[in-house]
């Protein structure tokens, strides 16, 4: 098996239509003819298939590679397919995505519908790819292994915190706005506004005089998803021209929540340990007064106040025996089937249970 390096332009490139990609799509039909790969309806299916599926997010690519040009860091790799009019043409083993984003922008920029710089152009005008030559047995062997080095084992990406980190780095520098560095990098402006705020709320931790030393890398998944969910956000009066978290009460909670304490002598785990899902789940708890009470007390869990949170209650200064009935309700309802296999000693207890129903029932208003 060789490998060459070779300077081609987008146009002569072949989709693959039997790309590995599609074969879970709906409505995808194996090509059984390489002969047909290079016939216009079959490459206009195949490019139809990358454009039209979600997951394959070829906006966020075509949107980085117009910011700031072809970048060969992952070069594109062929196979020699045949010649037409002249013209060499090679078929694409790796890289489909990027070369239908190349031979679409040129396609509209030769159309009027986009505008490119004249550096840019260039730069996808024309390309260097890898061109592998062999039998095709050797062809078969090497790109099966290449696509599980690529998209089985794959390449591993930073961690949130890392990624953020690039982010706030690069929204930092002189000019930049969430929509540059989101071209720039290939996602979305509202998922780079989530890593900054998220990233800025954090430091924010790494800042407080009480919290500080408990600030960590890893807490930055539940500062991501507190900054997403709008009811959580507004409890903390996040301000999104500062950047900060501006209700003193609510963020030194957060913080509380995030961080392991002592309690009469014993240390305890913080009350928060996963940001999925009890981060979304503190949405249901900050807009009731019980629950925040109850998230507050230090001998209270963060079950006890999603279990509060979901009662049934009418919020109230003297609601009382109200939140104390609902929270009662929401307890006989938990253990569900397992009443069936009840112990003797579950069984004492429900004749307890019994028993004050039937004197709270003789002191109940009619």
């Amino acid at each position: 098996m060789e490998y060459q390096k070779v300077e081609i332009g987008p146009g002569q490139l072949l989709l693959d239509p039997n790309n590995y990609r599609f074969h879970d799509i709906k409505g995808y039909k194996e090509v059984k003819l390489k002969a047909r790969y290079k016939e216009a309806g079959v490459q206009t299916r195949a490019l139809s298939l990358l454009q039209e599926t979600t997951a394959f997010d070829l906006d966020a690519l075509r949107d980085s590679i117009r910011t700031n040009g072809f970048i060969p860091i992952e070069q594109i790799v062929v196979t020699p397919y045949d010649e037409d009019e002249g013209e060499s043409k090679y078929l694409v083993i790796e890289g489909n995505r990027r070369s239908a984003v190349l031979t679409t922008l040129l396609a509209d920029a030769d159309a009027g519908a986009v505008d490119l710089a004249d550096g840019i152009r260039q730069s996808l005008e024309t390309i260097t790819v890898v061109v592998l030559i062999g039998t095709e047995e050797e062809i078969q062997a090497y790109q099966r292994t290449l696509m599980g080095i690529r998209h089985v084992a794959g390449i591993r990406e930073w961690g949130p915190y890392q990624q953020a980190k690039l982010v706030v780095e690069m929204f930092e520098e002189g000019g930049a706005t969430l929509s540059s560095v989101a071209q720039k990098i290939g996602i979305s402006s509202r998922e780079v506004a989530r890593r900054y705020r998220a990233s800025k709320a954090l430091r924010q931790m790494e800042e407080d005089e009480e919290f500080s030393e408990h600030a960590e890398p890893r807490l930055y998944a539940f500062f991501h998803e507190a900054v997403s969910q709008p009811k959580v956000r507004d409890w903390l009066g996040f301000n999104d021209e500062n950047y900060k978290a501006e209700n003193a009460d609510a963020r030194r909670l957060f913080f509380e929540i995030l961080s392991p304490r002592e309690v009469d002598g014993e240390k305890r785990a913080p009350k928060l340990t996963s940001a999925n899902p009890q981060v979304r789940q503190l949405k249901d708890i900050v807009t009731k007064s019980h629950p925040l009470e109850i998230l507050a007390d230090p001998d209270k869990t963060f079950d006890d106040a999603l279990q509060a949170a979901h009662a049934d209650v009418v919020e109230d200064d003297e609601g009382v025996v109200e939140r104390s009935l609902a929270t009662t309700i929401g307890a006989l309802k938990k253990p569900g089937l397992a009443y069936m296999e009840a112990n003797e000693r579950a069984k004492e207890l429900w004749e307890e249970v019994l028993e004050n129903i039937e004197k709270i029932k003789k002191i109940f208003p009619k």
